[in-house]
């Protein structure tokens, strides 16, 4: 035993952990600071992203405000708030573009081409939201709100394919499926489709029986029925 109370072998030990560090001094502090570094850059952005977050949702609550502001006024005025929100909504869109914030945007621009009868523009900016946000709970309706603009526009087809588009993507969690169902065999009925209006009914009947739109469905296929409308099975 040394004097320290240590065997000659754990001395040994010691003197080549010292003498490690000695050697490697540079490297050891490099590697410290570079892992300090690494945690402060974490700590920043981490802030960072807080703080764009909070500014982000104060910012569109602030429109949803004169959302409600626009609805209440008329004339001059109205069109007024009206630019002033759309102006803010491309200023959220630009500067928060894959934040919460910018996906409520979206939604809120289009309501506002919609209520205007602006379908072209409505059904674009539904279909950025619903491709560029597509695990947002506003874009399987966002979809469905495409289908409706396309209807308007004439455009049958493409309100198909929306329908579809949602029904494919979130079909087995989405509240509103069975409306989706409903919708795509009005759609079928309207371009004279009959056997696959039919077949979207019975899927609504087999698999939503509880749905309200169930009831209409089934009306439907008992007109084809009682219409002797020709329906392939």
């Amino acid at each position: 035993m040394t004097e320290t109370g240590l065997s000659p072998e754990k001395v040994q030990l010691i003197d080549r952990i010292t003498d490690f560090i000695h050697r490697y001094r540079r490297v050891f502090w490099g590697t410290l600071i570079g892992i300090v570094a690494v945690l402060i850059g974490v700590l920043v952005y981490v802030e960072f992203q807080k703080k764009y977050l909070e500014d982000s949702s104060r910012r569109i609550e602030s429109v949803l405000k004169q959302v409600t502001k626009y609805h209440k006024a008329s004339g001059e005025e109205k069109e007024k708030i009206e630019k002033e929100i759309v102006k803010e909504l491309d200023t959220i869109l630009s500067t928060y573009p894959s934040y919460y914030a910018a996906v409520r945007a979206l939604h809120v621009k289009a309501d506002l081409m919609f209520e205007k009868k602006e379908y072209k523009e409505a059904a674009e900016l539904w279909e950025t939201l619903a491709k560029k946000h597509p695990k947002s709970h506003l874009a399987p309706i966002s979809l469905m709100r495409v289908a409706v603009c396309k209807e308007e526009m004439g455009d049958l087809e493409g309100a198909l394919q929306a329908l579809k588009e949602a029904d494919t993507k979130y079909g087995k969690s989405f509240p509103e499926t069975p409306h989706i169902l409903f919708s795509m065999g009005r759609i079928y009925e309207a371009k004279g489709s009959y056997s696959e209006a039919a077949n979207a009914y019975n899927r609504l009947v087999d698999e939503y029986p509880q749905s309200s739109w169930t009831k209409l469905a089934r009306n439907r296929l008992i007109y084809f029925k009682v219409s002797n409308i020709a329906v392939k099975s």
